[in-house]
C-alpha cells in the first residue's frame, strides 16, 4: 500500500471506532460486543501508523538523497562545463571539498611480488564509483621510475 492509502485507512479507522463507540453508548451495542471490534481497530491502527512512519522515513531519506545528488551534479558541472571553463582544471582543495566525501588508503600488499595499494574514493552523494580495474593501483615509487625511464629511452 502507498502512504496516501494508509493515511486514508487511518482516518477510516478513527471514524469506525467513533461509530462503534457511539453504538455502545447509545445501547445499540453491548460492552462485550464493543470490546472485540475496538481492540481490532486499535491493533490495525497501530500497525497502519507504524507503516506510515516507516514510509515517511523512506520518503524523507529519498528526498535528501535526491537533494545531495543534485548538489553533487551541480558541482561536477561547475568543473566540467566547457562554457564555464577558461583553462584546464587542476585538482585543488576546492574541487576535492566539492566532489569528494573521503579517500581511504589501504595498507600496501606485496603478496604478488609487486607493491599494490588499494585507494577508495568516496564521492559525495554517489559513494564509491568503481572505475578502476585491478591493474589500476598505486605502485612503489622505484617501479614507477623504472617504467618512466624505459618509456623515454
Amino acid at each position: 500500500m502507498d502512504i496516501v492509502t494508509l493515511k486514508r485507512r487511518d482516518e477510516d479507522l478513527d471514524t469506525l471506532f467513533k461509530r462503534i463507540y457511539e453504538d455502545m453508548v447509545s445501547g445499540r451495542l453491548s460492552a462485550e460486543r464493543f470490546d472485540k471490534p475496538s481492540s481490532e481497530c486499535e491493533t490495525e491502527q497501530k500497525n497502519v501508523k507504524a507503516t506510515i512512519l516507516d514510509l515517511q522515513e523512506l520518503i524523507d531519506s529519498g528526498e535528501q538523497e535526491q537533494h545531495d545528488l543534485q548538489q553533487f551534479l551541480k558541482n561536477v558541472r561547475k568543473y566540467t562545463d566547457p562554457q564555464e571553463l577558461t583553462a584546464p582544471q587542476e585538482l585543488t582543495a576546492e574541487v576535492l571539498n566539492d566532489l569528494v566525501d573521503k579517500i581511504v588508503v589501504h595498507a600496501p600488499d606485496k603478496s604478488s611480488g609487486r607493491r599494490k595499494q588499494k585507494i577508495e574514493t568516496y564521492y559525495k552523494a554517489a559513494g564509491i564509483i568503481n572505475i578502476a580495474d585491478e591493474d589500476c593501483v598505486a605502485l612503489d615509487g622505484r617501479l614507477g621510475m623504472q617504467n618512466r625511464k624505459k618509456k623515454t629511452a
